[in-house]
């Protein structure tokens, strides 16, 4: 995967520098304006940043199936977020993620409640074309992202930060192509060191599958979170109405676990945004775990409702 990523990087650059380098005429091929989705919802971020000045009040939620691995309870997630159009082409947010389990027990293996994510994403190149003598070149929109969560969270310590690589190319006909590819320093749980008392009530094969692949009775410690954690996002999304205000989205994402000891990720996932007026937008996800890995949920669902206050 590591080298995957590196080679489209490697690809993306040389055709940059190709294009400075030969005779050529740059044209804005942007079609519709950029349809910027509803990032928190799903597993991809879209290069489109929030117009200047522009200001929405977000309010999602997310919904996991009790995971294999442990506590079998549903998990719920509530995402209140403010995203602003900080000026030209960046973008910041605030988000606080409150975790409420069944009946408001997360669980051990969950996240503490009300820690506060703080994200930018700054678009470094806005998607152009450019007429060579030997044809035509086509650039996406490039951004970067960072996102850092804030320890605010009952039991929560230390910050940890995701760096993130973003590419969305507009074709004529309003479909859409994104690439994400990101790293992340998790250099803090949301709960205090998982030990052996805190497995009591699993299911027996479940302590078993931790035995097995070492993570598991290690003293005080018990389960650990993987110190660095990367992957890779490819998604699309498109009209579904001949306006445009209703868009299907679909995303493959190949990702570490977030646990030590545990496989890669293979996750899907649909849904769509309906932009219901100038000022409001609702999105719907549904995923799907591809490989049925025992420390990710075998099914989830994530909603949002976004209010523009501004231009």
């Amino acid at each position: 995967m590591r080298r995957s990523i590196a080679l489209i990087c490697v690809l993306v650059g040389s055709s940059l520098a190709w294009g400075q380098e030969s005779e050529s005429t740059s044209v804005t091929t942007r079609t519709s304006g950029g349809a910027d989705l509803l990032s928190q919802i799903w597993n991809f971020e879209d290069a489109t940043p929030l117009n200047t000045g522009q200001l929405d009040l977000r309010l999602g939620g997310r919904w996991g199936t009790g995971q294999s691995l442990g506590d079998s309870s549903d998990d719920w997630l509530l995402t209140p977020s403010l995203v602003w159009g900080a000026c030209e082409d960046v973008e910041l947010s605030l988000t606080v993620k409150a975790w409420l389990g069944d009946g408001g027990d997360v669980g051990p293996f969950e996240d503490g409640n009300y820690d506060t994510d703080l994200g930018v994403l700054w678009r470094l190149h806005e998607q152009t074309g450019f007429e060579h003598k030997e044809g035509y070149l086509h650039l996406p929109s490039i951004a970067l992202s960072g996102t850092f969560r804030i320890p605010t969270g009952d039991g929560s310590e230390k910050i940890d930060g995701e760096l993130r690589l973003i590419m969305t190319y507009e074709y004529e006909s309003g479909i859409r192509t994104h690439f994400n590819a990101w790293g992340k320093s998790a250099n803090g749980d949301n709960f205090e060191n998982i030990s052996s008392d805190s497995f009591e009530d699993f299911d027996r094969s479940d302590i078993q599958t931790l035995a097995d692949a070492g993570v598991f009775g290690r003293g005080s410690d018990g389960l650990q979170t993987r110190d660095f954690q990367y992957g890779g996002v490819i998604g699309a999304d498109g009209p579904l109405c001949a306006d445009g205000a209703v868009r299907w989205v679909a995303d493959y994402m190949y990702s570490t676990s977030a646990w030590d000891g545990f496989s890669f990720h293979h996750i899907g996932e649909v849904g769509f945004e309906w932009e219901i007026s100038d000022a409001s937008k609702f999105g719907l996800s549904v995923q799907a775990n591809l490989d049925r890995n025992d420390s990710q949920h075998d099914w989830g669902a994530g909603v949002m409702y976004s209010y523009t206050i501004g231009s």
